[in-house]
């Protein structure tokens, strides 16, 4: 092999090498990023992705302004850089958040503490699933989504109470307390009778209004807040301090000193403190106009600003203020009128 021939091929050789090192340089430092108006299979990918987390989203692979709002809400509830690019880091995030979670059913699950437990829905592991009932068993495979959409309790379409059972409880009384029907209570907690043992913890569950919906009066949109017996219903009757006729514009129920007391809908305390007459005092508001009050209380468990679901404890029972014993007297406002509570609870 001559001169010329030996440097062609070192030559060959160098170009060869430097070509692949770039190539593989390109390859290692590649980074997604995506914009408004780009469009395609990535795109496609990205929506999708979001979508499955839970986000309201349409999968046309185009990268438009709507795509750009839902990409910062993603980022902003996972702590991301709010720009609305979806670059590395926001597209990793978003890859590990939608891996659908592997989960062996253990002795004494059930889907509802599941779906508590990974913050999604019973529907969505049902779909999942493809469950048709709701009983799950131990040993069995579960597929979750895990819908980490973020936002707080707030948006979710389904809450639980977990219920200790009492001397005296009975499922069918647990099941009027709560405005749900018996056999969802045995669904949820996997009981194949009506047996029920004191010190026995039963999930509630039941369907909550959305966020984004409004808050209306209707029939069976409040809970009991406690059990006990009514003593003096809303209407006019004769004051049991000052002996006068006078409009009582609430319920008062009878209970135990130190009762627990528990929000009769989701909403944001407005009020916990003393309030001339009803004594110590929680007011929640649930939005649209609508509030309860819960008064005579003898001590209060939550704080003006924070927000509470249903069946969350709040206060103990007592008789504060102007009261002849312990008792809770539960009120319903409606743009601050006063309204029959028996209408709403179940």
């Amino acid at each position: 092999m001559n001169f010329k021939k030996r440097n062609y091929l070192k030559l060959s050789i160098t170009i060869s090498i430097t070509i692949l090192l770039l190539i593989g340089f390109s390859i290692s430092t590649y980074a997604i990023s995506l914009e408004v108006d780009d469009r395609g299979e990535d795109v496609k990918e990205v929506q999708t992705l979001l979508k499955k987390v839970g986000y309201d989203i349409s999968t046309d692979g185009i990268f438009g302004y709507r795509t750009k709002e839902v990409v910062k809400d993603f980022q902003v509830n996972n702590n991301l850089k709010v720009d609305g690019i979806v670059g590395d880091n926001t597209y990793d995030s978003l890859k590990k958040m939608a891996e659908d979670i592997k989960y062996v059913v253990n002795k004494g699950d059930t889907l509802y503490g599941i779906a508590n437990r990974f913050d999604t829905t019973v529907q969505d592991i049902k779909e999942s699933n493809n469950i048709t009932g709701d009983i799950i068993r131990p040993g069995d495979t579960l597929f979750i989504s895990n819908n980490g959409r973020g936002g707080g309790d707030e948006d979710r379409l389904y809450s639980n109470i977990i219920h200790e059972v009492q001397r005296g409880d009975a499922l069918l009384s647990i099941a009027k307390k709560y405005g749900v029907d018996v056999q969802t209570i045995k669904n949820a907690n996997n009981l194949n009778s009506n047996k029920i043992i004191i010190g026995q913890n039963l999930v509630i569950p039941f369907q909550e209004r959305d966020s984004k919906s409004k808050f209306s009066l209707r029939e069976g949109v409040f809970i009991w807040p406690l059990q006990g017996s009514i003593s003096s219903y809303y209407g006019w009757r004769t004051d049991p301090v000052n002996g006068r006729n006078d409009f009582h514009q609430g319920l008062d129920i009878s209970v135990p000193l130190g009762t627990e007391i528990r929000a009769a809908s989701s909403g944001k305390v407005t009020k916990s403190g003393w309030i001339s007459g009803f004594g110590k005092t929680i007011v929640i508001d649930h939005g649209e106009g609508i509030e309860t009050l819960y008064a005579h209380n003898s001590s209060l468990l939550v704080s003006v600003g924070q927000k509470v679901s249903t069946g969350q404890i709040i206060a103990r029972a007592g008789s504060t203020g102007k009261s002849t014993g312990s008792h809770l007297h539960f009120g319903v406002l409606d743009n601050d009128d006063p309204v029959d509570p028996m209408q709403y609870l179940p």
